[in-house]
């Protein structure tokens, strides 16, 4: 039997302890209070009751303070929760135990997330503190994990977008074998079937394909070589497109037919909600940014937007009532500083360091613009809809960034670790590993004290977890809730 290493019994470690906080945070937490995880049962229960799936029409799933449902938009979790619930019913029918076993699906989704940044790291990163670094900050940041816990979609893409950035980074090296090419595609149709903000990581995968061939057509030492990895790209690329087709292409088909022509449901939703919710909730009596005549701009610098999604993205948890500690905020922010800024002044170095007329490579430049899509276009999302929609400056719907951003952020720290000991002295050049060190124990402590002091002292008095807790109009939408009725 082959003798574990330090790092296998640390990486054992590693996973029993989120495995644990991830589990615990899903028991400690009642029902409902997770952003929308009461609509998100309800096409749960319909699944497990009628054995097939929910459409957006069915009154069963409906909210009628809203005014719609989620059967619009793609289930694939829902689903699986569907699935491990049916399955729990074999054994109780507590209602909380029934709950627990559909979240339960969050819970795995965030263990094989965790197993695939560990294994992107160790590709990602020469050194070992590094690669911990961009585990820990990844996995364990508080936001995350609370997405890990309970009904939602935000966990399954997830873990798609760090499976879709593992099989193509496997596909750089291996020149997308066959093998590769349908994990890819299964990553994709997973990521699809999931959510919509999370769409970015289908175009980084195909700017990183495209890239990749351009670089081996470059490489090519004859015409007829250079064919040939054309004829490859088209080959291989049709193939994963026609997988993603089989697998995901039918609930775009579906909806076609069930809401004329509308195979992203979203328009649909829209009439419903202008049709069925509450006057307040209503799409045309929402007050936003853009039916008040604001610009674009004027909301980026004259409102909290921005102070509120970043802060909602290191974590407020519960039903985004529960902030995290002052000191959380700022450690976590000084990270984010320090990454950005090294990123940055490694970029300004490269450039100045490259000569003019070498020319730029086609994997590199392919994969660092892939990755800064898949950054841009969730935070799109979420800035459009607080503009033209319903304000709500959430971090969780710019969620779909995680793995990149902290590439990014893990980057930029590295290339000040580095910075200092090349100027450092022989006596302090252990000094920035030791911190590197302690910052990943800090970044671990955190997500433990979120459940420890945050969420169990919160919850830990709920008699009964699976009611669902009412709240009022005042609680919901301020104390000014009937002026805004009105108006």
């Amino acid at each position: 039997m082959k003798k574990l290493t330090k790092e296998n019994w640390m990486e054992i470690a590693f996973f029993a302890f989120i495995l644990l906080v991830f589990t615990a945070w899903a028991w400690i937490l009642p029902f409902n209070e997770g952003p929308d995880e009461y609509m998100r049962s309800r096409i749960v229960d319909y699944i497990v009751e009628y054995g097939k799936l929910p459409t957006g029409y069915q009154q069963e799933i409906m909210d009628y303070s809203w005014g719609f449902t989620y059967g619009f938009r793609p289930i694939l979790p829902q689903m699986a929760e569907a699935v491990l619930v049916r399955v729990a019913m074999i054994w109780t029918k507590d209602a909380f135990s029934l709950i627990f076993a559909g979240r339960l699906v969050s819970v795995v989704c965030g263990m094989v997330f965790a197993g695939y940044v560990r294994t992107i790291s160790k590709k990602l990163f020469d050194r070992a503190n590094m690669q911990w670094l961009f585990t820990l900050l990844t996995v364990c940041l508080p936001q995350a994990c609370f997405l890990f816990t309970y009904l939602n979609c935000d966990s399954m893409a997830l873990m798609a977008s760090a499976m879709i950035l593992w099989y193509m980074i496997k596909g750089m090296e291996e020149r997308f074998p066959v093998k590769n090419c349908i994990w890819i595609a299964v990553s994709c149709s997973v990521c699809i079937l999931s959510y919509y903000n999370a769409y970015g990581f289908l175009i980084t995968a195909a700017l990183i394909y495209l890239g990749c061939h351009l670089k081996w057509s470059r490489e090519a030492a004859n015409p007829k070589e250079k064919k040939e990895i054309w004829k490859v790209f088209w080959k291989k690329g049709f193939l994963i497109l026609g997988i993603v087709l089989i697998l995901a292409g039918w609930w775009f088909v579906r909806n076609y037919f069930l809401y004329d022509g509308d195979i992203l449901g979203l328009k649909t939703q829209d009439q419903y909600a202008e049709h069925y919710a509450m006057d307040i909730l209503k799409p045309s009596n929402r007050q936003n940014y853009r039916n008040q005549g604001y610009s674009m701009a004027y909301m980026l610098f004259h409102s909290d937007w921005v102070i509120s999604v970043i802060k909602s993205f290191i974590g407020v948890l519960g039903p985004l009532w529960y902030a995290l500690r002052w000191w959380m905020y700022v450690g976590y922010a000084l990270i984010f500083a320090a990454g950005i800024l090294g990123i940055l002044a490694e970029a300004v170095g490269k450039c100045r360091s490259r000569r003019k007329k070498s020319p730029a490579d086609p994997e590199r430049l392919f994969w660092h613009l892939g990755l800064l899509v898949a950054i841009l276009v969730p935070n799109v999302l979420n800035f459009w809809y607080s503009y033209a929609t319903d304000y709500q400056p959430q971090g969780r719907y710019s969620m779909p960034m995680l793995v990149p951003l902290m590439y990014y952020i893990v980057r930029g720290v590295s290339f000040w670790i580095k910075w200092l000991e090349q100027r450092a002295r022989e006596a302090v050049r252990r000094v920035p590993s030791v911190l590197v060190t302690l910052t990943c124990l800090w970044i671990a402590g955190c997500a433990l004290f979120c459940v420890v002091k945050i969420m169990w002292p919160a919850y830990k008095d709920v008699e009964d977890k699976s009611v669902v807790k009412v709240y009022t109009m005042e609680e919901l939408y301020g104390d000014d809730w009937e002026e805004k009725t009105d108006n």
